[in-house]
């Protein structure tokens, strides 16, 4: 009977010790497994950002101004270029001559939301952007509470959680000194004037410099020279001039323009050798990726329709 109960008692302590084993176990690993899933779901709903190219966004402040940041891994940098509100530009999509700071909500009105405040930078300053914010505290004075609202707490915006999680605490790390803010208000790049409403204001006082894009040259598009052929079937006077400029700021290089004798009915399309590119493209400028037998590394064709909205 004592040998009975011992053997029991033995088996008892086993079962009991398996059991605390399978408990520690999974405390192990179920925080491993939370932070594989949270893992995987950040990188399948970031959509735009790599973390280690350039990315850039434009952001409609609270005050009127319009703010496009730039977000630099490689020189671990976050600039702040702020265009001041009462600048006057050629809205896109022909919607005619505003202040920039009317442009967001016009395109809240049309049904097209922050592409058009995009659209506008990036065809009147050459900035090329095409991700938007309707709010985002200062870069400038960023904290983890900044950093927090930011992620969580987004206004009507294109920019995935997932970017937002990578986006947000990168600029969390960046240093001090490698945070900065350029006021084209107090720059050489706009100059005051009287508007067409009849009210002082800014104007873009000529071509835009290269002290300014070289905030946007793509860091790996550049390193490989990419070499560019537009089609450009619009019918449109200087569409594929300023479409060459945006692509030379990214850091293509065009080496062909065709210009079409007839126009065609057609809006946007993008092919190449050059994959990554072709997709960065294809977000950039809201076309359609096609596979079509190129010998360029970028080739993007024009029509019509992209002229209308360019």
């Amino acid at each position: 009977m004592k040998k009975s109960a011992r053997r029991q008692a033995f088996a008892a302590r086993k079962i009991q010790k398996e059991k605390k084993n399978r408990f520690h176990l999974f405390r192990i690993l179920i925080p491993i497994a939370t932070l594989i899933l949270l893992y995987v779901f950040l990188r399948l709903s970031a959509n735009t950002w790599n973390g280690t190219d350039k990315v850039s966004f434009v952001y409609n402040d609270a005050d009127g101004d319009i703010g496009v940041i730039v977000l630099d891994p490689r020189l671990s940098e976050a600039t702040t270029l702020i265009i001041p509100g009462d600048t006057q530009v050629e809205v896109a999509r022909n919607y005619g001559t505003l202040r920039i700071k009317n442009v967001w909500q016009l395109g809240i009105n049309e049904k097209v939301e922050g592409r058009l405040l995009a659209e506008t930078v990036t065809q009147n300053f050459l900035f090329p952007v095409y991700l938007w914010d309707e709010k985002v505290p200062s870069f400038d004075q960023w904290g983890l509470l900044n950093a927090l609202r930011f992620i969580f707490l987004p206004g009507q915006t294109n920019i995935s959680f997932g970017d937002r999680v990578y986006m947000g605490f990168f600029a969390l790390k960046v240093s001090e000194m490698g945070r900065s803010v350029i006021d084209l208000g107090k720059s050489q790049f706009l100059q005051k004037e009287i508007l067409n409403d009849g009210l002082p204001g800014y104007e873009i006082s000529g071509p835009i410099s290269q002290r300014l894009t070289v905030y946007f040259s793509d860091n790996k598009i550049g390193d490989e020279n990419l070499k560019v052929n537009i089609v450009d079937a619009t019918g449109a006077f200087g569409v594929s001039d300023k479409l060459g400029e945006i692509l030379q700021i990214i850091g293509g290089k065009v080496v062909s323009v065709d210009k079409k004798t007839i126009s065609e009915n057609t809006d946007c399309t993008v092919s190449g050798v050059n994959t990554e590119a072709v997709e960065k493209i294809a977000k950039l400028f809201s076309c359609k990726k096609q596979n079509t037998d190129t010998s360029f590394d970028l080739d993007i064709r024009v029509g019509e329709e992209f002229a209308k909205r360019f």
